[in-house]
């Protein structure tokens, strides 16, 4: 069967059944990395479409450039820039050039991107806290080196960057500590808008139980002002209020104000990245630095090595995920020190 008078593809294939195409790929070539009920969908949905494996295409795909692909789950971000910013500047230095472009919260969208980095046959992919299935990642990673940031690797050829989580939730409990606040509240975007939600979760509910300090979660949209305020409003003991990131923190720092609160006695706020935004005097945030620098460094380095872009070196064709694990850095100001 064709599709609107054409043989069908894997893209054809993928978008019918809601999963990317590597992850298609993968399937129909027999992988064992693929689950059983997966690969037996995405056949299924092949042989409706009367899909046929095209050689040469293949072969032609397999062929690599010197060009990076950068996905990034969305510009509202000021971190997401600023590690881009940093991506390309350690490209550069490489000789590479970096290709950028902007999944989304719709799966064929994100799909799409990086299908299309495929297609200008890129010699790695970098996703910035993506937050596709692991399953997808290990498929992309078996067409092409990919390397996720801000997010653990899922396992395969898939390498990773990060900063640690657990040490970032112990510098942000041990100063709500100190100032004597007696609850957290985290506030993140919902689950299906930020991988690296999960992590950050469940590394301050550890950490803040260690401290003995009570600890509960709340989910918000763009905006985390509302879910904020109800918070304060739920709880009259010393606060410690610790958001997802920079651009969700600004929308509480105005609920906070108009709380009365004292803020570093009865209230104080905490956020993550340690953006630009954080240094604007209206906002001046606490906030978790990521040291964006390496970041970048370590994710171009990672994919280079696995490209065979290295000086000196072939590519890496080792089944073994790399790990880099950063330290993070806790700056202080006044949305938890007060004026």
């Amino acid at each position: 069967m064709s599709t609107n008078g054409r043989a069908a593809t894997q893209s054809d294939v993928a978008r019918a059944a809601g999963v990317s195409r590597s992850l298609v790929s993968l399937a129909l070539s027999g992988s064992p990395k693929v689950a059983a009920d997966t690969r037996e969908r995405i056949e299924e949905v092949a042989a409706s479409l009367g899909y046929r494996v095209n050689v040469s295409a293949s072969s032609l795909a397999r062929k690599r450039s010197s060009i990076i692909g950068l996905v990034l789950p969305n510009l509202r971000n000021a971190f997401f820039e600023q590690v881009a910013a940093c991506l390309g500047r350690a490209a550069a230095r490489r000789g590479l050039t970096l290709f950028v472009t902007v999944g989304s919260d719709q799966p064929e969208i994100l799909h799409q991107a990086v299908e299309s980095l495929l297609g200008v046959r890129v010699a790695g992919i970098i996703l910035v806290s993506p937050w596709l299935p692991g399953e997808d990642l290990v498929a992309i990673g078996e067409e092409v080196p990919v390397c996720v940031v801000g997010r653990r690797s899922p396992g395969g050829r898939v390498d990773s960057v990060r900063v640690d989580e657990e040490a970032a939730a112990h510098l942000v409990v041990d100063h709500l500590a100190t100032l004597k606040m007696r609850t957290i509240c985290y506030i993140g975007p919902r689950l299906t808008d930020a991988a690296s939600r999960h992590d950050r979760e469940l590394s301050l509910a550890r950490a803040a139980e260690a401290a003995g300090m009570a600890f509960e979660v709340r989910s918000c949209g763009e905006d985390a002002g509302p879910a904020a305020r109800a918070a304060l409003q739920d709880h009259p003991e010393p606060l410690g209020l610790v958001i997802h990131n920079d651009v969700l923190a600004i929308d509480a720092v105005p609920v906070l104000r108009e709380s009365r609160r004292a803020v570093g006695t009865d209230a104080a706020l905490v956020s993550y990245d340690n953006t630009y935004l954080s240094l604007r005097e209206e906002f001046s945030l606490t906030s978790v630095d990521q040291p964006e620098v390496l970041l970048g460094e370590r994710a171009v380095d990672l994919v280079c090595r696995r490209a065979g872009l290295a000086p000196d070196d072939g590519p890496d064709t080792g089944t073994e995920a790399r790990s880099v694990v950063l330290e993070p850095e806790l700056v202080t100001r006044a949305s938890s020190l007060g004026r």
